[in-house]
């Protein structure tokens, strides 16, 4: 790219032609990966009519932040346009927030502490902005098994200026990323969870140092509240509930206060956090809202933003625990209250959720149909694999030929092991197809039953494989003494395919029952 050294316009306030020129040299900056150079003065203190500058472009079109921070550590804040304190800050703040720029976001507030209280009729601006950002915080973002391992172990820094301590580190990181991708992506996504909350506590010590409390009403917005809750922001509630404890007992109108939020939209990191507060909490439940309805006429509701579950029956399963764990935490005399439509919360329940049941008992019966022809099919080809083994039978004394063999041990172990763990696979299954289906069934028994099941059928496949393989290297053993090697190879081979198919969804199940069992 070809370095221009100077600037035909000389304006602070400049025209929307010459303006799209200067957003023009900044692209091409961009798409050379390089930053603008010392010379462009004027490109960075230009304005429009409108009050936009080159930062606020590069914020908002193309989120290079290479070039947002060169232009954010290069801008001054002289002039007309006064990107730092004048009308358009607050909407420098919102754009960096909205875009993930924390570390950038936090460097203006350490230079400019009053933009961390800015505010307009919704509230505090950086709130407002962060409680729409759910997966920019832990509690707002799903993480797989394996990646939620490599989270916790991966280090963050927290200095927005690099620091020559941490050089080798970097340096060392960095080799890490290359090797592994999505190591980088991980450790990106810890980053910008940590700068987040570090961000919340930033803006509410700020505010708290102002001593107003009408001002502190108005800054921590009822908007700002119910966007956290309804999206488990975690971390911003508890920041707000630390430093201004009475907005605990906010309330919102048509929607009630923040304990209701939480279980109208299945939001149990919010619900939890307020069982820490158990007085506050046990009365805050006791509310009913404009429809007369308890907090378990609100659990007994199907949320229209219900956490996504493999099938319907572990749906029902997850449905049901919430009602239940809401039920334990509402008064007793709660249970035979109606709403005004002259239903109980668990009449509610059954009528919400007679849909879901239907579908969950037609999954588990469709599921135990397949997974007993599987098993059936086992049992009946060890079964008979013990009768006749291979290498026949001694015609005087009726032994197996092959029975001083340590491989001939493998196979009759293995074979024994798949006949025995197929008909408890079989039993498990069938129990499921037989059951009386009651609500109550899909907590524990119905979910248990088939996990059971599962595990007993996965190993049933994996102890077939290995008799198959140990049956073909005893006959092939003397002529192709290779021959175990890839026959094992290949035994692999579904034993693997059905763990990848299989296996996660089960592991799954069972981290679920755990969890929900602990609770």
């Amino acid at each position: 790219m070809q370095i221009i050294t100077s600037c035909s316009c000389s304006l602070p306030i400049i025209s929307s032609l010459s303006y799209s020129t200067h957003c023009y040299l900044v692209r091409m900056a961009e798409r050379e990966s390089s930053p603008l150079l010392m010379p462009f003065e004027h490109v960075k203190a230009a304005v429009t009519e409108f009050g936009f500058t080159p930062l606020i472009y590069s914020v908002t079109s193309t989120r290079c932040k290479d070039m947002v921070r060169y232009l954010f550590m290069n801008t001054t804040d002289d002039g007309p346009g006064r990107p730092f304190s004048g009308s358009s800050a607050s909407q420098l703040v919102a754009l960096l927030i909205h875009a993930g720029f924390y570390d950038i976001t936090m460097h203006l507030l350490q230079r400019y502490p009053n933009l961390a209280t800015i505010s307009d009729s919704n509230g505090s601006i950086i709130l407002n902005v962060l409680s729409k950002l759910p997966s920019h915080f832990l509690s707002g973002h799903k993480v797989r098994f394996w990646k939620r391992c490599i989270y916790y172990c991966v280090p963050v820094e927290l200095e927005y200026l690099p620091s020559k301590q941490a050089y080798f580190r970097n340096k060392l990181w960095n080799a890490l990323q290359t090797l592994v991708p999505s190591l980088k992506l991980v450790r990106d996504t810890k980053l910008r969870h940590v700068s987040a909350v570090r961000l919340v506590e930033l803006v509410f010590s700020q505010a708290s140092t102002l001593n107003d409390y009408q001002f502190w009403q108005s800054f921590v917005s009822p908007d700002i509240i119910f966007n956290a809750t309804s999206s488990g922001i975690v971390e911003i509630l508890k920041t707000c509930f630390l430093f201004f404890p009475d907005l605990v007992w906010t309330h919102i109108p048509n929607e009630g206060y923040v304990v209701q939020i939480a279980i109208k939209n299945r939001q149990e990191k919010v619900f939890n956090l307020l069982r820490e507060m158990p007085i506050i909490c046990n009365l805050l439940v006791l509310a009913l809202d404009e429809s007369n309805n308890t907090t378990s006429h609100l659990a007994a509701r199907v949320a229209s933003q219900a956490e996504s579950i493999a099938c319907a029956a572990f749906q029902m399963k997850r449905e049901l625990h919430w009602f239940k764990e809401v039920e334990k935490l509402d008064h007793p005399l709660h249970k035979d209250v109606k709403n005004n439509d002259g239903k109980t919360a668990w009449q509610v329940f059954k009528e919400e959720h007679k849909t879901l049941l239907e579908e969950g008992k037609n999954w588990m019966k469709d599921t135990s149909n397949s997974c007993m022809l599987v098993a059936t099919l086992i049992a009946t080809i060890t079964f008979a694999a013990a009768i006749t083994v291979p290498g026949g039978n001694n015609q005087d004394k009726g032994i197996p030929i092959f029975l001083s063999d340590k491989t001939f041990m493998l196979f009759i172990v293995s074979d024994a092991l798949a006949l025995f763990s197929s008909m408890v696979s079989l039993l498990m299954f069938l129990s499921i197809i037989h059951g009386r289906y009651a609500k109550e069934d899909f907590v524990v028994a119905l979910p248990k039953r088939l996990i059971l099941g599962m595990a007993a059928l996965f190993f049933a496949v994996g102890t077939t494989m290995i008799a198959f393989g140990a049956a073909l290297s005893m006959l092939l053993e003397k002529r192709l003494v290779w021959a175990p090697i890839p026959i094992a190879l290949l035994a692999c081979v579904p034993v693997t395919l059905f763990a990848k198919l299989q296996f996660p969804n089960l592991f799954t199940k069972i981290i679920d029952m755990m969890i929900d069992g602990s609770k």
